[in-house]
């Protein structure tokens, strides 16, 4: 394996890390600290310079400003929070435009999951119970709530764009 698809399967594991820590303090505060999303701009250069296949950063740029203009409007409405907004728009500069709707319409796809999880209170009820009874009252907490932590959406959308990404490097080399 080349040092430079290393790096870039080093950069797509660390985008995958930081969508997944968001979701888990999503879950267990049901807040995303702005450090996720500046973390994953920041990531961002590394992943262009190292792909092995064709990115468009403009054209990324482009992209992640329409998600997050897209996502501010939902905002506005109290219909998606903040940190989930800034999440969802920097995770987008990786889709670029090739993979940008895919990666909106399986977060879409997997939020909807986590919304019929949480609308379910029989299921929530047991797995708040068995939670509990591992230790975890901060996660039982959260299930208990009314609020639906999409960062977890977000997170499964990353992992679907990690998978494709991850491909397309395969597909280069």
């Amino acid at each position: 394996m080349s040092p430079l698809l290393f790096a870039h399967l080093l950069t797509l594991s660390l985008f995958l890390g930081l969508l997944v820590a968001a979701a888990l303090g999503d879950i267990k505060s049901y807040r995303i600290p702005n450090a996720f999303s500046l973390a994953l701009l920041a990531l961002y250069p590394f992943f262009a310079l190292t792909a092995p296949h064709p990115v468009a950063p403009l054209l990324s740029l482009g992209v992640a400003s329409i998600v997050l203009a897209a996502g501010f409007a939902l905002f506005s409405m109290r219909l998606m929070g903040g940190g989930d907004v800034k999440l969802i728009a920097a995770a987008s500069l990786f889709a670029g435009p090739d993979l940008a709707l895919e990666f909106v319409l399986m977060t879409t796809l997997f939020g909807g999951f986590v919304a019929a999880l949480m609308l379910n209170r029989p299921m929530r009820v047991g797995l708040a119970f068995a939670l509990d009874h591992v230790g975890s009252r901060r996660l039982r907490d959260a299930l208990l709530t009314e609020t639906i932590p999409y960062g977890v959406a977000i997170a499964a959308g990353g992992m679907y764009l990690t998978l494709r990404l991850v491909g397309l490097a395969a597909d280069a080399v």
